[in-house]
């Protein structure tokens, strides 16, 4: 796969890992040679996405919990744990996966059956 900027640029969006304004990758998961590395590995754009979701899951138990609920009155507040993070993690990997199969024009289900014509 040929990497540009533009699909360095992608697969940090559809990883949910984009550079703030005026910061550096490094504010980020994802450095740009880990972004490089995805796709290196990957035969597209999609199924880059895949792999950085799955390492994203590899590492949700490290991660503190998002914010899920918050209530003012008598403060309650809920965070999300790392297994629901990590689940939601694996189900955007399979999302991209799918869309990798569909994007890869080698992965074809079709199934073609030839006979030999009968010649004297």
């Amino acid at each position: 796969m040929i990497i540009t900027d533009e699909a360095v640029r992608k697969v940090r969006r559809y990883l949910n890992e984009v550079i703030p304004d005026s910061g550096t990758p490094a504010d980020t998961g994802f450095s740009e040679q880990d972004i490089v590395d995805l796709l290196t590995d990957s035969t597209n754009i999609y199924a880059a996405a895949a792999q950085g979701w799955r390492l994203k899951a590899a590492t949700a138990s490290q991660q503190a919990g998002e914010l899920k609920k918050y209530t003012i009155g008598q403060e309650s507040y809920e965070r999300t744990t790392g297994s629901d993070y990590a689940e939601y993690c694996l189900e955007m990997a399979k999302m991209y996966d799918d869309m990798a199969a569909k994007a890869d024009p080698f992965e074809s289900g079709r199934v073609i059956s030839l006979r030999r014509p009968k010649v004297i």
